[in-house]
């Protein structure tokens, strides 16, 4: 496995291809092809994409142009093995791009070409995307869900649905393919990457990117209750070989931050999969947050629930959660938490300081994109819940100045809950809380 290194080369083509030459160009069609990001969305994309190494070798390199432009621009990055399979994954970050801005790209190799070195020979189709707005004066919006490649029909039809609705792009807060680190289970990653690439297509035809948050079943030994991974034992990142080696964002150790410019800030954090709550990643929380006082909008997304809709409330994991870390997001300001690992829906009332407060956080779960629901606790006798259900959903937020705007949608398409944030105000319910 080649040392990590990421690097742009660009060069402008000078020509273009005879449409003769063109059409004799073999299509590669790679088998996975998806979009993320390492740094401000508004002027960067991570393009990730996959071959297989005994067809041969690919050089980790594309072509990419506004879309409005004629001027293809070469940029290289780097490639690694995906663990235990014939796969390799090639990982190349745009940088410098305008916000707001309609790119194409396309995959190529590079061919040798005597002194002048190397030419690119583009064999893919050509596929889209858009940079993020540079500002949050325009709707930002974007889908969150997880627990999602557990039956591959509920799952297919719920991408549909999200990119029906046309999201910027899409946070999924683990259990994503349930393959539990072991290598037999490889093929999980497969399916999931194949669906997302064919169904995650926003209507203008743009590649909606991915934020993954980790999971219990992106672990060895599947679950942070056993198998090594429990409270009180060893875990580590080197646990979850398929989950970092398949995405830039967040990579190690497991959580980060992406900063949309200054009006957008997504924590992905790391609810004791590949690290432990308290310690570390609490304190780099809790930097990280006070460095971003100025951001009006702040979410965190994570796996297991600090308010649980199925778990029980005293889980050793949601009691570490609602100690180190709640007080942190109540101190940040942060006004929507998504949970998940639960396989309902869910929404709490806000809550602040362990009880009810208008001006609290909700927090919205809890894990049903494509798994077989699960029933939930009672509500009426649920001092935190506001609203429960055994169903499928994703959870679609819109931001615009003050307003935080969330409606969930069920695997029929229809919206089972709608509720919105203004400012520091309490939350408002729309017209179908049941």
């Amino acid at each position: 496995m080649n040392v990590r290194f990421l690097f742009t080369w660009s060069i402008v083509c000078g020509f273009l291809w005879p449409a003769s030459f063109a059409a004799e160009l073999p299509k590669f069609d790679p088998p996975a092809l998806y979009l993320t990001w390492q740094r401000d969305p508004s002027t960067t994309m991570t393009v990730h994409w996959h071959s297989d190494w005994t067809e041969g070798f690919r050089d980790p390199a594309l072509q990419y142009q506004e879309a409005k432009s004629r001027k293809w621009t070469l940029a290289v990055g780097a490639w690694h093995p995906m663990p235990f399979t014939n796969r390799i994954v090639h990982t190349v970050e745009l940088t410098g791009l305008k916000p707001s801005t309609e790119y194409r790209f396309r995959l190529g190799k590079l061919m040798a070409q005597g002194a002048l070195g190397f030419r690119f020979e583009p064999d893919s189709p050509t596929n889209k995307f858009r940079t993020m707005p540079a500002t949050g004066d325009q709707p930002i919006r974007f889908a969150v869900g997880g627990d999602v490649y557990g039956d591959r029909e509920r799952y297919e039809v719920m991408c549909r649905h999200v990119a029906e609705l046309d999201p910027h792009f899409a946070i999924v807060g683990g259990d994503i393919a349930y393959e539990n680190g072991n290598p037999a289970n490889a093929r999980r990653w497969f399916a999931f990457l194949e669906v997302w690439m064919t169904e995650m297509v926003a209507p203008d035809g743009r590649l909606i990117p991915i934020l993954p948050a980790i999971g219990n079943h992106e672990t060895h030994g599947n679950a942070y209750t056993r198998g090594g991974g429990g409270v009180g034992s060893g875990i580590s990142p080197n646990r979850s070989p398929y989950y970092f080696s398949l995405f830039s964002m967040p990579g190690k150790p497991g959580y980060n931050v992406l900063d949309f410019g200054n009006y957008l800030s997504v924590f992905l954090m790391d609810s004791f999969h590949a690290n432990r709550v308290a310690g570390p990643q609490t304190e780099w929380l809790e930097q990280a947050l006070g460095r971003r006082r100025h951001v009006k909008h702040i979410v965190a997304a994570y796996h297991v629930p600090a308010y649980p809709s199925y778990r029980p409330y005293r889980g050793q994991v949601s009691e570490m959660i609602r100690e180190h870390w709640v007080p942190l997001f109540e101190k940040g300001g942060l006004r929507l938490v998504f949970e998940h690992h639960d396989h309902t829906y869910k929404r709490t009332h806000p809550l602040r300081g362990g009880k009810v407060d208008p001006k609290g956080i909700v927090f919205v779960g809890d894990g049903c994109w494509g798994v077989i629901p699960r029933k939930t606790h009672p509500v009426d006798k649920t001092w935190y819940l506001a609203r429960a259900e055994s169903v499928n959903h994703v959870n679609f937020v819109t931001l615009q100045g003050d307003r935080r705007h969330v409606k969930s949608v069920n695997i029929d398409g229809h919206v089972i809950d709608e509720f919105h944030l203004d400012g520091k105000g309490p939350p408002v319910v729309s017209g179908n809380e049941r």
